[in-house]
């Protein structure tokens, strides 16, 4: 044995061997029945019985539902301009001077503050030009306006989006759809793919719920909502609001809570939400706050001991319990609810609220027919491509040719392990990353017989040819790879969902390539030189 020559080649073989052994049995499943059926074709005996049970198909592989839905992008800056109402007043309040506002009136785009005369004006306009520097601040006589600013209105405009998409995803975890994505798609559009399903009304009914959660102290109630609204000669001011609700599971008619627009705690401030029940047993919503949010629900409900604080969830009063005493981190939601709503709740709290509005754009199905004729093109294609490459590679290279397509079929198994551990989804143009990955598989094959050949050709000796052809290879192999992976890692960062799907398989088509191409095919060769009476191998 010459040096340079690995001793540990039949170890290095057979952990390689076992690897895919170990792979293949956790997402590959064979339905033997119809293996071994005599009325099926060759061809469908292949398609039909073996499946990939651990690897999530997407919604073109398996059909399913399509979402297209568009974020409001304008109201997402009016709900943060609305939000920052209480905080604005709530620093005005606590500087010098306590220059608090007497008026205050919300707008379609800003904030307007009066106050009792041009000095105090003068001073809060100082505060908040301090305080907050992602806001325009302008001061005119008695009025003070607050304005978000241009730099501020795009990272909101561009977060919120990035938002609705995690704050989807969390929801979407508790349908448990396999293969299910949430991707965004331009400027203020999100695409959810839901593999597998047909009736979409409760995911839809789900998505669409703001799940905003406000806490609001209730200035006045009733069932007359006419009466509430004569204290202010039939129209409300802009900083106040009525909610309809009810007062217990019972009430035929709505009662109307007369509440402030800004809200004195929001649901932001929510650390955890679970399922659980009240002092009668009905199920409700236990909630944690954050030490920011337990520290001014503290403050809120200590200053208004005696009265009532309003739960509003989307613009309907939940419920309005009395204030006995201070509150702290832990409260209940308790709204007649159902165990299934109390669970829903709980799970959209957790989840967090969206910032801004989302509307239905496009709703499409794929029939799982099309998916099932989509998988076996898609694997006819597949296979189509093993067989014409292990011709060529039997016919141009003759032996070592085989153990170029031994490799190959590695690569795959490899490629699939990925998946199923990564759980990835697999979707048709996926299938096309995967060959085209076969293609690339069989080049680096090539570059490394070929250089295997002119080592030869040269006059070097079998095994230091070998050597010198895996090890000159490598550094090309790795080139071509590299730069391939880079464009993979663009198109799954700005492409679409089926854009991402290729970009996914080529990906992790290009590491299998490498470690199969040229680390496993290499154990072969010695494997086979030092294990076998075959001292010689045609190139």
């Amino acid at each position: 044995m010459e040096a340079g020559v690995p001793k540990f080649a039949l170890s290095r073989f057979i952990l390689w061997i076992v690897a895919a052994i170990v792979a293949g049995y956790f997402f590959v499943s064979c339905d033997y029945n119809k293996f071994l059926d005599s009325n099926l074709s060759i061809k469908d005996r292949i398609l039909t019985a073996f499946t990939l049970p651990r690897i999530d198909l997407g919604i073109d592989l398996q059909g399913g539902t399509r979402l297209v839905l568009s974020v409001d992008l304008e109201k997402a800056v009016e709900n943060r301009l609305t939000l920052a109402g209480k905080t604005l007043e709530r620093t005005l309040k606590k500087a010098d001077g306590r220059p608090t506002p007497s008026k205050r009136e919300i707008k379609s785009d800003h904030l307007l503050f009066t106050f009792k005369n041009e000095d105090v004006s003068r001073r809060a306009g100082e505060v908040l030009r301090e305080q907050f520097k992602d806001f325009e601040i302008k001061r005119t006589d008695r009025q003070v306006e607050v304005r978000i600013s241009n730099a501020e209105a795009i990272r909101i405009k561009a977060g919120s989006v990035e938002q609705a998409v995690n704050v989807l995803r969390t929801r979407m975890d508790n349908f448990q759809v396999r293969g299910m994505t949430v991707s965004p798609h331009g400027a203020r559009n999100i695409v959810i793919q839901l593999p597998g399903i047909e009736n979409s009304d409760e995911i839809k009914s789900t998505i669409m719920k703001a799940a905003i959660l406000e806490f609001k102290i209730v200035e006045k109630s009733g069932y007359d909502k006419d009466a509430l609204l004569d204290e202010f000669d039939g129209e409300l001011p802009s900083d106040k609001m009525l909610v309809p609700g009810k007062r217990s599971a019972g009430d035929a008619e709505d009662m109307w809570y007369l509440v402030s627009a800004f809200p004195d705690l929001t649901g932001d401030q929510i650390a955890d939400a679970r399922m659980t029940y009240d002092e009668r047993h009905h199920p409700a919503v236990g909630f944690t706050l954050t030490s920011d949010g337990a520290k001014e629900f503290r403050e809120l409900t200590s200053g208004n001991i005696g009265r009532n604080l309003g739960i509003v969830m989307d613009g309907k009063m939940i419920s309005a319990p009395n204030i006995n005493s201070e509150i702290g981190g832990h409260g209940q939601i308790a709204g007649h609810f159902t165990m299934h709503e109390a669970v829903r709740l709980s799970s959209l709290l957790r989840a967090g609220a969206l910032r801004a509005p989302l509307k239905f754009e496009q709703e499409s199905r794929v029939g799982s027919s099309l998916g099932r004729d989509s998988i076996q093109k898609g694997l006819f294609a597949c296979l189509l491509a093993f067989l014409l490459l292990f011709l060529f590679s039997l016919f141009y290279y003759g032996l070592v040719g085989l153990f170029a397509f031994c490799a190959l079929t590695y690569n795959v198994f490899m490629i699939l392990a990925f998946l199923s551990y990564f759980r990835a989804t697999l979707t048709l143009p996926g299938i096309a990353g995967m060959v085209l990955t076969i293609g690339m598989a069989v080049d680096a094959s090539i570059l490394i017989f070929e250089r295997i050949r002119e080592e030869l050709a040269n006059g070097a000796s079998y095994r230091k040819a070998i050597k010198s052809g895996f090890g000159g290879a490598m550094m090309v192999i790795f080139d071509a790879n590299i730069t391939t992976m880079l464009t993979g890692i663009i198109l799954f960062k700005f492409g679409g969902p089926a854009i991402r799907g290729f970009a996914v398989t080529l990906m992790m088509g290009i590491v299998a390539t490498v470690l199969s191409g040229v680390f496993f095919m290499r154990s072969i060769f010695d494997f086979i030189l030092d294990h076998t009476k075959i001292e010689k191998l045609r190139f």
